[in-house]
C-alpha cells in the first residue's frame, strides 16, 4: 500500500473543521434520544442503534484535539502562552453555560440525583473543571452535562507541553506500533473497570454503574489515551507514513463503527468500539486536504458549522432541557410532533451557539492569536515547551 509523502509545511485542514460539526450533531441526537422526545416504540428501537452512541462524538473530539495541537505546533511558543490560548478557547464558553445551567437547575431542580445543591458537589467541581475526578454520576455529570469533557481537555492541555517533546522522540518506524499499543490500551480499559469495580449505583438513565462509567468514560488519565493517539497519528502523517485510504472509505468505516459500537457490551461501546475507524478518518481527511483531493467535509457550510460546533456542543443540552421542561419535563410525543420539537431544539441551539461563538468565543480566540503574532514578531529565545496552534482544536 502506498503512503503519503513527508510533510514539509503546514496546510490548513478544513475537512477536519467540517467533521467537527458531524461529531457535535452525534452528541445532539443522542441527547434527543436520552430524554425520550419520541414516544413511538418503533422509533425508539431504531434510535437505540442509530442515535445511542453520542459518546463517539467525544472520542472524535479527543482524537482531533491531539492531532491538531501536534499538527500546528511551533517551536517558538511557550507553555504559558499555550495555556493562555487554550483557556481563552474553553473557559469563557464554559462560564457562560455554567451560569445558564445554574439558573435552570435552581428553577427546575432537575438533576441526575435529586435536589440541586447550589454550592456543593453538584456545582463547584464542575465550575473548576474538576468534576471528572469524582466517581459519582451526580458530580461528573453535573450542571451543563457536556462540560464534563472540558475537564478532560484541561488535563490534556496542561500535559501537552510535556507530552509532545516525548512523542517526537519516537522513531518513525515505531509510530505505528505506538498507535496500535494505544488502541489496545483503550480496549483494555473496560476489562480493568469490570475487574476493579463492583456493581454499584447506576448512572441514572444508563445501564452502567457510576464507578465503571467514571473510570472508562470521564476519568482524564484514561481518556488521555485517545489524545495521545491523536498526537501519534499527526506524527505519522508528518513522517509521510500514512497509507492511501479513500476518504469515502474512511467515512463509511466510521459510520459502521458508530452503529456497530451500539451492539457491543456497554462499556466497550462507549469509547473503544468506534476508535479505530475514527483514528483512520481524521488523518485520511487531513491528507485529502494536504493533497487537494476531493472532500465532502470542506464545503463552506460544513466549515461554518464546524467553527460554531464547540459553542453548539456547549449550549445544545441546556436548550434540550429548557424546552423539554417548558413543554413537559417527562413528556414524549408522537413522531410528527417529536420531529417538530427536535427541529425547534436544534434551531434554538444553533442560534444561541452562533451568538456565543461571535460574541464570546471568536473575539477572545482572535485576541490571543494576535498576542501570539505580536510575540512571534519580537526576538525571542527558543522555547523549551512545544507550541500551540492558533487554530481551534
Amino acid at each position: 500500500m502506498s503512503v503519503s509523502a513527508p510533510i514539509s509545511r503546514r496546510e490548513r485542514l478544513p475537512s477536519l473543521t467540517g467533521l467537527r460539526a458531524i461529531a457535535a450533531l452525534m452528541v445532539f441526537v443522542f441527547h434527543i434520544y436520552a430524554v425520550a422526545v419520541f414516544a413511538s416504540p418503533g422509533v425508539t428501537r431504531w434510535m437505540s442503534h442509530s442515535a445511542s452512541q453520542g459518546g463517539v462524538g467525544v472520542t472524535f473530539f479527543f482524537l482531533l484535539s491531539g492531532f491538531l495541537l501536534t499538527w500546528t505546533a511551533r517551536g517558538d511558543d511557550t507553555a504559558r502562552r499555550f495555556w493562555g490560548r487554550r483557556a481563552a478557547k474553553i473557559v469563557p464558553n464554559h462560564l457562560v453555560t455554567w451560569v445558564a445551567a445554574f439558573v435552570f437547575l435552581s428553577v427546575s431542580g432537575l438533576t441526575l440525583t435529586g435536589g440541586f445543591d447550589r454550592f456543593g458537589l453538584d456545582s463547584l467541581p464542575n465550575l473548576f473543571l474538576l468534576g471528572d475526578w469524582f466517581p459519582r454520576g451526580g458530580v461528573f455529570f453535573s450542571m451543563n452535562i457536556p462540560s464534563w469533557s472540558l475537564g478532560c481537555e484541561a488535563f490534556f492541555y496542561l500535559s501537552f507541553p510535556l507530552l509532545l517533546p516525548v512523542a517526537r522522540r519516537i522513531g518513525a518506524r515505531m509510530l505505528w506500533p505506538a498507535a496500535v499499543a494505544l488502541v489496545a490500551l483503550v480496549w483494555l480499559m473496560p476489562v480493568i473497570a469490570d475487574a476493579a469495580f463492583h456493581q454499584g449505583p447506576l448512572v441514572p438513565g444508563l445501564p452502567v454503574s457510576e464507578d465503571r462509567m467514571w473510570f472508562v468514560y470521564t476519568l482524564p488519565p484514561v481518556r488521555m489515551l485517545e489524545f495521545l493517539l491523536g498526537i501519534v497519528l499527526a506524527l505519522i502523517v508528518e513522517a509521510g507514513r500514512w497509507p492511501r485510504i479513500g476518504l469515502r472509505t474512511a467515512s463509511a468505516l466510521s459510520l459502521a463503527g458508530y452503529v456497530g459500537s451500539s451492539y457491543l457490551p456497554y462499556l466497550f461501546g462507549l469509547v473503544a468500539g468506534a476508535l479505530v475507524p475514527l483514528a483512520l478518518l481524521i488523518p485520511t481527511a487531513a491528507v485529502a486536504d494536504i493533497e487537494g483531493r476531493p472532500s465532502p467535509w470542506r464545503g463552506r457550510v460544513a466549515v461554518w458549522l464546524g467553527n460554531v460546533s464547540f459553542a453548539f456542543y456547549m449550549v445544545h443540552q441546556l436548550v434540550i432541557r429548557w424546552v423539554h421542561y417548558a413543554l413537559g419535563a417527562t413528556r414524549s410525543w408522537d413522531t410528527p410532533q417529536a420531529l417538530g420539537v427536535t427541529a425547534l431544539m436544534f434551531t434554538v441551539a444553533l442560534a444561541l451557539a452562533t451568538l456565543l461563538y461571535y460574541a464570546v468565543e471568536l473575539p477572545l480566540v482572535r485576541l490571543f492569536s494576535q498576542a501570539r503574532t505580536t510575540s512571534a514578531a519580537q526576538p525571542a529565545t527558543p522555547a523549551t515547551a512545544p507550541p500551540q496552534p492558533a487554530s481551534i482544536a
